[in-house]
């Protein structure tokens, strides 16, 4: 792993860094917010340790509520607004991925919502949709990073700006079916992942299997791009994907005609994060995000950050 800083002051002196520009994201000021780091190792946990790190009624409430609606209406926004990756071209030291308690309790909940029985108040239970909702989502905003890391090193090996121009041309644009091929390939990342994850081998059989059949049922019902995540699961529809989201980076075209097939070669090690993406995971509350039990660290107050 690199530290970010370098990565940064490396892209400043080449003139690849667009902070000040405002990018694809405006940075917001969210005075009211708090910013808690993930605690990673209390989220690979089975069982909360002591009763201080139990999971608020209130919480529980919450979680009851969304997994009793009915419905996944809730879900629309829970990617792009409530849980984003912020560039280290765009934001600096403020890089990251950010987590929205709102989405977290959404998401658990829904999952909740799938289960045979009605164990969503069980503390066991809760404890295991809430780690099983934010490795979900983590899981799609870390594949954004994966793709800024592999834009970061076509630009230290050509010299030519790769990232930026990639966003304005490309996945900012709208286009057809399938576009923006880096949001189907980041959903598609939330099942790949769930299959492999160690810290999730503890969730309760009924969680795991419930999370699937969320996943597999929310995704499609996502805009373009997005919705065909379940489409590009398996290994040779993601790695063709790949080469084609490789050859818009370098092309900043969405229709390149570069030779994809040519990225297979190296395409594993240039996807590589660059940066440690769990060390820099908040979850974003009002007041303390602590409300979602055992899952943070200590608050460090409020920052600024962008938003996907």
């Amino acid at each position: 792993m690199v530290a970010a800083g370098r990565i940064k002051d490396v892209l400043e002196d080449m003139g690849f860094l667009a902070m000040g520009r405002q990018g694809n994201w405006p940075i917001e000021s969210e005075s009211s917010r708090e910013y808690a780091a993930v605690n990673w190792s209390s989220a690979g946990m089975a069982r909360i340790k002591n009763r201080g790190a139990e999971i608020p009624t209130s919480a529980l409430e919450e979680l009851e509520a969304f997994a009793t609606s009915g419905h996944d209406d809730q879900l629309s926004e829970v990617l792009d607004i409530w849980a984003w990756y912020a560039p280290i071209h765009f934001f600096g030291d403020q890089w990251g991925i950010y987590i929205r308690q709102e989405a977290l309790l959404i998401l658990a909940g829904r999952i909740g919502g799938r289960l045979t029985k009605d164990k969503i108040t069980d503390q066991s239970t809760a404890w295991d949709l809430l780690r099983s909702a934010l490795y979900a989502l983590y899981f799609h905003e870390a594949f954004h990073h994966y793709v800024e890391s592999f834009a970061i090193r076509l630009e230290l090996i050509e010299n030519e700006s790769r990232y930026e121009p990639y966003h304005n041309t490309v996945y900012r644009q709208s286009g057809g079916e399938g576009e923006p091929v880096e949001e189907a390939l980041a959903c598609a990342e939330m099942l790949r992942r769930e299959r492999k994850e160690s810290g999730l081998k503890t969730l309760s059989v009924d969680v795991r299997r419930a999370t699937r059949q969320m996943l597999k049922e929310w995704i499609p019902s996502l805009p373009d791009g997005y919705r065909n995540g379940v489409d590009l699961v398996e290994e040779t529809s993601f790695k063709a994907a790949q080469n084609r989201l490789s050859s818009q980076i370098q092309t900043a075209r969405r229709d390149s005609t570069d030779k994809e097939l040519r990225w297979r070669l190296i395409r594993r090690d240039m996807y590589r994060g660059m940066c440690d993406c769990r060390s820099h995971t908040y979850l974003v509350g009002t007041g303390s995000p602590s409300s979602v039990g055992g899952l943070c660290l200590p608050a460090s107050g409020a920052k600024s950050s962008g938003s996907r």
